[in-house]
């Protein structure tokens, strides 16, 4: 237990001074909020926005940011070092995803924090399990889903444009800055089974009138989890590409 505490407190710190990981995460949602604001919001309509935005941060750090820092070690030969020492690859994989969500949780705080100032948008306290459940879940979810496809990228360098490749048009679709209109029905069936609308659903249910998180979409990102943490184990690598 000592040993997983203490490596999940320095992978907070790591992630902690990952600047663009910060933005991403923390302040972007809290800069589109402000953007927003003004005028006579709304809370009913605002509650399925501030949703989005944090759910949005939750995946940029859970996603982007994790799996940037995962191709950033392996290029650096810091994964290769790690495996040579005696701490469990378990317990490193598990205190990396364990400050992953802690980060998320507190980018979550933020945007929510925030809109309540902003929009009046304010969690009913049936509410609030619901909507943590939602981040957390969420974030284990997305980690899990990132540490696999961070197999698949050679370099630092490539990290970020070949994750927003899956990013941006997954997010977007899938309602983080509200409800997108006009999509031919396989696409919203298909949008359904993604890992985001679940917990965004989740999210503007809590905020809106303290709903529970239904059970199809606790299912969706269960079976997402699984599948990130089965890939993981067949194609993760500690050591980076050669070349030449």
């Amino acid at each position: 237990m000592a040993e997983l505490t203490g490596q999940i407190r320095y992978q907070l710190l790591l992630l902690m001074r990952t600047p663009r990981g910060l933005f991403a995460g923390l302040l972007f949602p809290l800069v589109l909020l402000v953007l927003r604001s003004g005028g006579h919001p709304r809370p009913a309509v605002e509650a399925g926005l501030v949703a989005g935005l944090t759910i949005l941060g939750v995946i940029s750090t859970a996603y982007l940011t994790h799996a940037t820092g995962l191709v950033s070690a392996r290029q650096d030969g810091v994964l290769r070092r790690w495996r040579a020492t005696p701490l469990p690859r378990w317990c490193f994989f598990a205190g990396r995803s364990a400050a992953t969500v802690l980060l998320a949780v507190a980018g979550a705080a933020v945007t929510v924090l925030s809109g309540a100032l902003f929009y009046g948008v304010r969690p009913p306290a049936s509410g609030v399990a619901t909507l943590l459940l939602a981040v957390v879940l969420g974030a284990l979810a997305w980690a899990a889903i990132g540490t696999a496809v961070s197999a698949f990228i050679p370099s630092a360098q490539s990290a970020q444009p070949l994750l927003a490749l899956t990013f941006y048009p997954v997010t977007l679709l899938s309602g983080v800055f509200g409800p997108v209109g006009n999509q031919p029905g396989w696409l919203e069936s298909v949008v359904r089974y993604l890992p985001v609308r679940p917990i965004v659903d989740a999210a503007t249910s809590a905020l809106r009138h303290g709903g529970a998180f239904s059970g199809s979409d606790l299912a969706v990102l269960a079976g997402w989890a699984l599948a990130g943490i089965l890939a993981s184990l067949v194609f993760f690598r500690w050591d980076p590409r050669r070349t030449g």
